[in-house]
């Protein structure tokens, strides 16, 4: 049995962006083309390895497990590449993103750019939205990936996420009155929108947590002490999302945006444009519950 490495990448690609489409586009391959690709790797495996269902494409046992050594191999592979080709891009790159963006949305990013550009130094700097648009208007940031309101034009749009209440999936704190809340702190956009829902119900409503970190927030929900606002994809997998049957309101869409800096170098270019078609197209990766 020998294994294809266009083959392997093209498993990889259709797992982590959640479909052939969207995989197809990331590696520059026609859908019928990647798809012929993956069932010449499953004959040659002898098994199944995608799953397609409903909710997109996942991999079955055997995918999962071949996924891991696939990963390693196409590593040490683009390693190799990179060894006997460098980069001749180098440099440091600061880069502002918000804590729970960090957690879901960089290391697809981070491990991708190390990989092309091996070269380049990237400060990656957490702070809330309001925060990093400040450091970028004193010009000590090169990027920043930000919460962007619906009256801002600060930064091009590059990715959309639905705002949820999201709680434990083992505890009810929704049914308290009134309402305890663990949230980030004054100036977070998704604080706005809960709290202006909120009052516009006539719920009401308790802070019991605030804290910068998205840990801190999952720290005091995973207990069942309150509940939180997180866009979908950083929501722990299994977690609850709670809507209108659960009495609580639509909240509005939010728009991720990457600000840049008026003079960027030749490296801060190329993350811009690693984080734009990462943002754009890959599935994020979930926190554990």
């Amino acid at each position: 049995m020998n294994l294809d490495l266009d083959q392997l990448r093209g498993l990889a690609a259709v797992i982590d962006h959640g479909g052939f489409t969207a995989a197809a586009r990331h590696l520059g391959r026609t859908q019928s083309g990647l798809s012929m690709q993956i069932a010449r790797l499953e004959e040659t495996a002898g098994h199944r390895l995608l799953r397609r269902g409903r909710a997109g494409v996942s991999p079955t046992p055997e995918g999962e497990r071949l996924l891991g050594y696939a990963r390693r191999m196409l590593s040490l592979h683009d390693e190799a590449v990179q060894a006997l080709k460098p980069s001749q891009v180098a440099g440091r790159v600061r880069l502002g993103v918000p804590d729970d963006y960090a957690s879901v949305f960089l290391p697809p990013i981070v491990a991708r750019f190390a990989a092309e550009f091996p070269r380049v130094e990237v400060e990656i700097v957490c702070m809330l939205s309001y925060a990093l648009n400040r450091e970028m208007d004193r010009n000590r940031l090169d990027l920043a990936l930000i919460t962007q309101r619906p009256d801002e034009d600060l930064g091009r749009v590059v990715r959309r996420e639905p705002l949820r209440w999201i709680a434990a999936p083992d505890h009810r704190p929704e049914t308290l009155d009134p309402l305890p809340l663990a949230l980030f702190p004054t100036g977070c956009v998704f604080r706005d929108y809960g709290l202006k829902a909120l009052d516009t119900r006539d719920r009401r409503w308790r802070l019991a947590y605030t804290s910068a970190s998205i840990a801190g927030l999952v720290s005091a929900v995973s207990c069942g002490l309150a509940i939180t606002l997180l866009v979908d994809s950083t929501a722990p997998a299994g977690w609850r999302r709670l809507g209108p049957g659960d009495g609580f309101p639509t909240l509005p869409e939010i728009r991720i945006a990457l600000r840049q800096s008026a003079t960027l170098s030749v490296a801060a270019r190329r993350l811009a444009a690693v984080l734009t078609d990462e943002l754009a197209t890959r599935t994020p990766l979930r926190m554990a519950g």
